[in-house]
C-alpha cells in the first residue's frame, strides 16, 4: 500500500489469523503474507495468550490446549498398550495366564485409541472456534 490509506478490508487481512500445517506441525500465522506467530502443540508457544484480544478466542484456545494434551496422551498410551498386548498375544507357547492380560491390553488399548480420537476431534473443534472468534472480534484500526 505505497502511500495509500488502508481500507478496513486491508486492515482485516493484515490482522486475521489462520492455522497452517507443515509436516504434521501446526502454526498460527497472521495476515496475507502468513507471518508465523508461533507453533501450536506440545512444545509450542502460549497459544491462548496470542488470542487474548478476544476473550472468547482465548477461552477456546485454552480448551484446545487442555483437551489436545489429554487426547495425545490417551492415543499414545492406547497405541503402546495395543502394540505390546498384540505382540505378546501373538507369541507361540504362551499360557492363559499371559494370553488373557495380553488380549485385555489389546482391548484396553483399542478403547483408549478410540476415546483419544474423540478427544482429538473435540480439541480440533475448539481450535477452529478459537480462530473464528479471534477473527470475528477484530476491530478496524483508526486511520
Amino acid at each position: 500500500m505505497d502511500g495509500q490509506e488502508q481500507t478496513p478490508r486491508d486492515q482485516y487481512d493484515a490482522q486475521a489469523v489462520r492455522i497452517e500445517t507443515k509436516w504434521g506441525n501446526r502454526f498460527l500465522v497472521r495476515g496475507r503474507e502468513g507471518a508465523v506467530v508461533g507453533k501450536i502443540g506440545a512444545r509450542g508457544f502460549d497459544f491462548p495468550s496470542a488470542l487474548a484480544a478476544s476473550p472468547n478466542a482465548a477461552r477456546e484456545a485454552a480448551e484446545f490446549v487442555r483437551v489436545d494434551r489429554r487426547a495425545n496422551t490417551l492415543l499414545a498410551i492406547g497405541i503402546l498398550a495395543w502394540g505390546v498386548g498384540g505382540g505378546i498375544a501373538r507369541m507361540d507357547d504362551i499360557g492363559a495366564a499371559v494370553a488373557i492380560p495380553a488380549w485385555t491390553a489389546v482391548a484396553g488399548g483399542t478403547v483408549l485409541m478410540v476415546y483419544g480420537g474423540v478427544q482429538l476431534n473435540k480439541a480440533l473443534t475448539a481450535l477452529s472456534r478459537s480462530i473464528w472468534w479471534y477473527n470475528r472480534d477484530l476491530q478496524p484500526t483508526a486511520p
